[in-house]
């Protein structure tokens, strides 16, 4: 009877727990982090600034998801007070299907430059392109090779800059 008495709880705490496992909804898949990191889902937006345009046309590609085995995480910021805009490698599971990144920078004065990390070399992570930008809006697009197949992964406006 005794046994009976510390039973009966137990089965019931374990059948609360089984129940309330059951109302979460275990089929939506956990977000998967690719490229900046935050990884765009969505189609970009492309805008053009008002006061330039650029003499050379952005490219018009979509941007691609990596298979899971080859993504990376990179990262691209603008810093306010110098307009520099930073672009760094991160690493990730694809890092030994990495073989290059590529920048392409269409600043707002209408000026298109395209910039190699690592002077083209394999790159590592912390690797990171510096380049001056604009006090206005700049565009970025960044491609990775990997595994000789070229993704083009990121596509934005850096914000940032302006005067204080």
């Amino acid at each position: 009877m005794n046994r009976v008495k510390t039973l009966i709880p137990a089965l019931v705490i374990l059948l609360c727990i089984l129940s309330s496992g059951c109302t979460s909804d275990a089929g939506a898949p956990a977000p998967a982090t690719a490229v900046p990191t935050p990884v765009p889902t969505t189609e970009p937006v492309i805008v053009t600034p008002p006061t330039a345009t650029p003499s050379v046309i952005p490219t018009t590609e979509r941007i691609q998801t990596m298979p899971g085995d080859q993504q990376v995480n990179v990262v691209l910021s603008k810093d306010r007070p110098t307009s520099e805009i930073h672009l760094q490698y991160q690493g990730g599971p694809g890092e030994r299907f990495t073989n290059k990144i590529l920048m392409r920078v269409y600043t707002s004065d209408g000026t298109s430059t395209e910039y190699v990390m690592s002077d083209g070399k394999k790159p590592l992570p912390g690797d990171e392109i510096i380049v001056q930008g604009t006090k206005a809006n700049d565009r970025c697009e960044v491609f990775v090779i990997s595994a000789g197949v070229r993704y083009k992964v990121l596509d934005e406006l850096a914000l940032g800059g302006g005067y204080y």
